[in-house]
């Protein structure tokens, strides 16, 4: 299993260090934030996405859906895609594809198909894919993802103490949007501290813990693997572009 995080950061942009967190690994693509097609063109793997997950339906998670399918509609593409989201992703890509947002509707090229729901579980390829619903201000989908034995569950957005808590999974990928002094901030919009996610690394067993959709909080950029590590020390707070072998 192999994660390319494309990129890490939370909704506020920060030029080319901090996208929108979106991550591939193997042919999942964890999300599609703005810049997310072009980052998959880098690594020459646009072709081997088999399905995009998206966790929720704000902006800087699904904003680059619409590119990635016009680029699959331009390279005549021919192997089946799904996406899979919340309730709304649908309608969210009827609106496009009925403005031509990409041109054509990619299901006249190739097999396209979109499932929704909260409660989420089936098969693409290899793997097994289960979602999970998380605390957020809208609904949140975690998705815990497996094949050939390896495990990894990613958040999205989401608050603790959430149902990411009651998961087991080798590798886990949780949101660190604020550190700790910022916790009362964290609670309110829905997004958790980087001790809180460690917490949960520890909770549901996983080996490896890597902090994405990082915020832009003064000196975040020092506190946050600080506190993490300090209750969770096999902790990775991921850069865009970054990549790892699990």
């Amino acid at each position: 299993m192999k994660v390319h995080f494309l990129g890490s950061g939370a909704g506020n942009f920060r030029g080319s260090r901090r996208q929108p967190s979106s991550a591939l690994v193997d042919s999942l693509l964890l999300d599609c934030g703005a810049g997310a097609t072009g980052r998959l063109h880098d690594l020459g793997a646009l072709g081997q996405v088999e399905a995009v997950l998206i966790s929720h339906l704000h902006s800087d998670h699904v904003a680059g859906i619409f590119d990635l399918l016009l680029h699959t509609v331009i390279t005549r593409r021919s192997l089946p895609l799904t996406v899979v989201g919340p309730p709304g992703l649908q309608g969210l890509l009827q609106s496009g594809f009925a403005v031509h947002e990409t041109v054509l509707t990619p299901g006249d090229l190739y097999p396209f198909r979109v499932i929704e729901g909260q409660h989420l579980d089936l098969k693409v390829g290899p793997w097994t894919i289960r979602s999970v619903p998380l605390s957020h201000t809208v609904v949140n989908l975690g998705y815990l993802v497996a094949r050939e034995g390896a495990s990894l569950f990613y958040t999205g957005d989401t608050r603790e103490p959430s149902a990411a808590e009651e998961v087991q999974a080798d590798y886990l990928i949780h949101e660190a949007t604020y550190a700790e002094r910022s916790r009362s901030l964290a609670q309110e919009f829905g997004h958790s501290t980087a001790s809180q996610a460690a917490r949960v690394a520890a909770k549901v067993g996983a080996r490896r813990l890597f902090l994405n959709h990082i915020g832009d909080q003064p000196n975040a950029e020092v506190e946050i693997p600080q506190e993490a590590k300090r209750v969770f020390p096999e902790t990775t707070v991921v850069e865009d572009r970054a990549s790892y072998e699990l």
